[in-house]
């Protein structure tokens, strides 16, 4: 049985379109999550843990957690502002 051919033009017409500021977010919080922890367990180690490298892990852990929360807020922010954005042009 042959499947149903599609041209590139309705492929790509069914695509999502993403804007700038969602990739600059993401690149954004990306970045936040590899610098910030590694930042914290090297600044901590020795400067408030006194070479204890388990609790500087530990800020490390919470450092990365912090950040996930916070890409999870600005995602349902920008959703919601969306959504009210989608309802105002109905």
């Amino acid at each position: 049985m042959q499947q149903p051919s599609t041209s590139t033009h309705d492929r790509l017409e069914t695509t999502t379109k993403v804007s700038g500021s969602v990739i600059a977010k993401l690149l954004l919080f990306t970045i936040a999550m590899v610098v910030l922890p590694i930042g914290t367990y090297f600044t901590t180690v020795d400067r408030v843990f006194g070479g204890n490298g388990a609790y500087a892990a530990g800020a490390a852990a919470g450092m990365a957690n912090v950040v996930a929360i916070a890409y999870v807020i600005v995602a349902a922010i920008e959703g919601q502002q969306q959504q009210d954005k989608d309802k105002k042009s109905d």
